[in-house]
């Protein structure tokens, strides 16, 4: 697999094709009209994808209030991201946001965003904050054993959303 470089601000975002915990197909046009943030990690169960993405979820309303959609973006299968979404959802709720699978062809989403790191087989942990015309606004990477800053990427959604 080819990597790409990480897309840089003010261009249109690559397009991609993936399938969401739920099995939906989503495409990068089906953003279109809102802001977007893309965020890819490296393993489903791990402890710090797992803590990253439960405080997104725990923070669900202030995700809401921005007009959003996120997509947290893993090389897992399908069938793995269902069971992981069961281990997130807080109080029962649905996750405020989706899983989506890269597994097939492995890597292939984040390898169109410079987020693919093949020693590992895996995404690294890096988002990508889309406008609602699917131009990249705000870039996000931090080593693999550190969560990304939430404050940060919340502000940059609610800027995208006025």
């Amino acid at each position: 697999m080819t990597r790409a470089p990480l897309p840089v601000v003010g261009e249109r975002a690559p397009d991609f094709l993936g399938r969401s915990h739920h099995g939906e197909t989503v495409t990068l046009e089906s953003l279109a009209g809102a802001p977007a943030l893309l965020m890819f990690y490296p393993f489903a169960f791990s402890s710090v994808c797992g803590s990253e993405l439960r405080a997104l979820a725990a923070r669900g309303g202030q995700l809401g209030e921005t007009g959003a959609t996120a997509l947290a973006i893993s090389c897992d299968p399908v069938h793995s991201l269902r069971a992981y979404a069961e281990s997130l959802r807080p109080d029962d709720a649905e996750l405020p946001f989706s899983l989506l699978s890269d597994f097939w062809p492995h890597g292939e989403i984040a390898g169109r965003y410079g987020a693919f790191d093949p020693v590992q087989g895996a995404a690294q942990r890096k988002s990508v904050l889309l406008d609602s015309e699917l131009r990249v606004a705000h870039l996000q990477s931090v080593p693999a054993g550190q969560a990304r800053d939430l404050d940060e990427t919340l502000r940059v959604l609610a800027r995208l959303h006025r």
